[in-house]
């Protein structure tokens, strides 16, 4: 059933996608050059990796490994746990190599659109927790393993509760809390929810 909800949104967007594709693809070529999509490995489902698929929103010069860095001496120091109230609860960092027009991508979570090719895959689903590169997902350890019994999503819990203005520890906490609970039920509420935020600017970010 959740396969043929995946296949059902994303066939509705379709033409939307084709409408709008071509137009992101000219305005990140006129503004940043080429490429317009960015590729990148994540972790799917049962810890199989795939390829993601987004618009580009960073530099072109743009690497990396100090990000990849970062997150690899994180986690020899520490796990993450999933938790609301963290004592010490870490944040990604505004990123300083996102371009202008990739901001207006982000905020508007059009960069996420070329996900819907992903979903057609069957790599990524509707909703679901978002999808982590390797280095990233070594952060949670153990817990990492059952956040893979499902397929990655475009959306998700975590994202309708606060998304970048989370902790890592509270994305675990929703990310979990997810898997635990999912039903078609609460799949629709997240659809919902995440068209009310992004119209609206309103709720969560």
């Amino acid at each position: 059933m959740k396969r043929l909800i995946d296949i059902t949104i994303t066939s509705l967007f379709l033409p939307f996608l084709f409408v709008i594709y071509p137009l992101i693809v000219l305005l990140i070529y006129l503004i940043d050059g080429k490429p317009a999509i960015y590729k990148q490995e994540r972790v799917g489902r049962k810890g199989k990796l795939f390829l993601l698929y987004k618009f580009r929103t960073m530099d072109i010069l743009s690497n990396d490994e100090v990000h990849e860095k970062h997150y690899k001496n994180l986690s020899k120091r520490k796990t993450i746990e999933p938790s609301l109230t963290p004592n010490e609860p870490i944040r990604i960092e505004n990123d300083d190599r996102i371009t202008n027009i990739g901001k207006f991508l982000r905020k508007t979570s059009l960069d996420e659109l070329p996900n819907l090719i992903n979903v057609l895959k069957g790599e990524m689903s509707i909703v679901g927790p978002r999808p982590l590169v390797k280095y990233e997902s070594e952060l949670y350890g153990d817990f990492q393993t059952k956040r893979n019994t499902v397929r990655p999503g475009i959306t998700g819990l975590a994202q309708i509760q606060g998304r970048l203005d989370l902790s890592l520890q509270e994305r675990l906490h929703w990310d979990l809390e997810y898997v635990e609970t999912k039903s078609l039920a609460l799949d629709l509420k997240i659809v919902f929810l995440t068209f009310y935020y992004v119209v609206t600017r309103k709720g969560a970010n």
